[in-house]
């Protein structure tokens, strides 16, 4: 016991301000601005777990905003608002009637990753006047010239 507590403070003692080195091999965060969001994208949607193409789609960004539309709604353009958050873009849109899921109304939350020509990202459609989730996906995509 007494060996115990004269071993108990030098434990303390050696334990207390060290502080450890920084990891040098942890990268970077590559931080993304306005420029790497603007522009005019397209690509393709594949439910979570799924790797069937469920949405062909074509989004118009710059200043905050983005338009987008796609093949299997021809004729309807969502709005949407994002915001730069480090290495992402995070968007939401404005409440719209999605046609392939029987007609609800919906609100489509998203992350995007552009790295140069080439974004990837994911998101999730939420009923606009719920909190519930109908919809989870995955998305890849080009920025066109």
């Amino acid at each position: 016991m007494r060996r115990l507590l004269f071993t108990l403070p030098l434990l303390v003692a050696c334990a207390g301000s060290d502080t450890p080195p920084a990891d040098s091999a942890a990268p970077a965060m590559a931080m993304i601005s306005e420029a790497d969001v603007a522009g005019t994208w397209t690509g393709t949607a594949t439910m979570e777990g799924s790797d069937s193409v469920v949405l062909h789609w074509t989004q118009v960004c710059n200043g905050g905003t983005c338009r987008g539309t796609s093949q299997e709604q021809p004729g309807d353009t969502v709005v949407a608002t994002y915001t730069i958050a480090g290495d992402s873009a995070v968007g939401v849109s404005a409440p719209y009637v999605d046609k392939s899921m029987g007609g609800i109304t919906v609100i489509d939350n998203w992350v995007s990753r552009p790295s140069g020509s080439q974004v990837t990202g994911y998101g999730w459609a939420k009923l606009a006047d719920k909190d519930s989730v109908v919809a989870r996906y995955r998305f890849t995509g080009t920025r066109t010239p």
